[in-house]
């Protein structure tokens, strides 16, 4: 994960800024598209972010010194880094992968002297556990994993999983001494089981796990005791979720594999805790996302409090955050992709902004003559670097009245989550015309 999704960025508005220009369908295209977008956004964050290349060279020297800590604790394989995934293979097809994302993350959060103990934790992860050959002996091991739907749609590797919530996932683990290991289809079919089946016996040998109490924050808001990364994965057992005494409706999020958070959809000092813990929780190195769900007889639904609650903002925070997360690491994977394929093909960012006010609303920049896909945003801010560099917008639209107005122009790209859509030419005259709006217009007290 880069470490750009792990901040809030605040952005200034548009129309102070110089804009550059772009032209062609060249690879520089590409290069100057992405000059474009940072152009637009002045970027406010608690620290000061290194450029790209000094934040790869980073990477490879940590992917570097977790080889060597292999190698000491006695591997022998052959061990390839693969620097698009951010992980190392280890031995051939059927080796083992050390996914290197969150080591990373820890080191960089951990103190200088301690963190050899980082790369201590990712040698014991080196061997995945054996699988058991019939599905008796492995039974008693599986386990249920809920992680960001992002995880399960960008993994690299063929794992059984099932969405939730929409931007949640549900996979299966076989739980190891020091490690778990995701189970895939080929795995199941071996033991000839269905997925749904090998969940149910997961969530069964998950239950006498989670005994423990809940922790109250405060009345009718708790948090879960666990910390064995399966935390998350609770929300599964609806009578854990029940055991806090919640006003309306139980309301959870996730913001960490090691931590579920509960309160009612009619507790506002509660849902105002649990949307302040979670903002603290989602920057922290293995988060997950920071959404939350509400409880209905159907099952969990996505939940954002009233706009007029004063825990509205902390989640739309949540909200904003957790969707440039996903969109930041699926535009990292789709570059990737495109570069081995020779596609020159420019993969906008999503951005979100926000005021001094605290108002918000997410963005993405339409490039005429830029091949493109977009992120599925808020708002729309169309370029023409024809225009020269200092040019403003040429228009700024919400997503839904160019999708009525122009929707032929933007056509879905099947199979990618988050959603994004290929762009097929460039609004008219006459289209921009009607979208000389000002930013702060469309800023989300304004908005659905």
């Amino acid at each position: 994960m880069m470490r750009t999704t792990r901040r809030f960025v605040g952005l200034a508005l548009v129309g102070t800024l110089g804009l550059g220009g772009c032209a062609g369908h060249t690879r520089a295209t590409t290069r100057d598209a992405r000059a474009t977008e940072a152009r637009l956004a002045e970027h406010s964050e608690e620290q000061e972010h290194p450029a790209p290349e000094q934040e790869q060279a980073e990477r490879e020297s940590f992917a570097r010194r977790a080889i060597e800590a292999l190698r000491a604790s006695g591997e022998t394989r052959d061990i390839h880094y693969d620097a698009g995934g951010f992980l190392l293979q280890l031995g051939g097809k059927d080796g083992s992968t050390v996914f290197l994302s969150n080591f990373f993350d820890e080191y960089l959060a951990t103190a200088p002297e301690q963190r050899d103990e980082v790369f201590a934790r990712l040698t014991r992860v080196r061997a995945m556990p054996a699988l058991p050959e019939t599905l008796a002996e492995a039974r008693p091991n599986l386990l249920p994993v809920v992680r960001g739907r992002a995880f399960f749609e960008q993994l690299p590797l063929s794992i059984a999983w099932k969405p939730l919530s929409g931007f949640l996932g549900v996979g299966l683990a076989f739980d190891g001494p020091d490690t778990l290991r995701y189970l895939g289809p080929d795995e199941l079919a071996r033991w000839g089981v269905s997925f749904d089946q090998a969940l149910g016996m997961a969530m069964e040998n998950l239950r006498p796990r989670s005994t423990e109490p809940l922790e109250q924050l405060a009345p009718g808001t708790c948090e879960s005791p666990w910390e064995d990364n399966y935390a998350a994965s609770r929300l599964l057992l609806e009578e854990v979720v029940r055991r806090c005494q919640v006003k309306g409706t139980p309301v959870v999020l996730v913001p960490h594999r090691d931590l579920l958070l509960i309160t009612g959809s009619e507790d506002e000092d509660g849902l105002h805790q649990v949307a302040t813990r979670a903002l603290q929780a989602v920057m922290a190195p293995r988060a997950l996302d920071g959404r939350a769900m509400r409880l209905t007889p159907e099952g969990w639904v996505p939940f954002m409090p009233e706009r007029l609650n004063n825990a509205w903002a902390d989640f739309r925070k949540l909200e904003l955050f957790s969707r440039a997360r996903d969109y930041a690491e699926q535009t990292e994977h789709l570059e990737k992709l495109y570069r081995e394929k020779g596609v020159d093909l420019f993969v906008a960012a999503y951005t979100p902004y926000q005021d001094e006010h605290g108002r918000s609303l997410s963005y993405a920049v339409w490039l005429k003559g830029v091949d493109a896909i977009l992120p599925r945003t808020e708002v729309i801010f169309f370029m023409d670097p024809a225009l020269g560099p200092e040019a403003l917008p040429v228009g700024i639209a919400r997503w839904e009245e160019v999708a009525r107005a122009a929707g032929q122009l933007l056509a879905p790209v099947e199979g990618l989550y988050p959603e994004r859509y290929r762009v097929k030419g460039f609004p008219s005259e006459e289209q921009l015309a009607r979208w000389q709006n000002d930013p702060g217009d469309l800023l989300d007290e304004d908005g659905p």
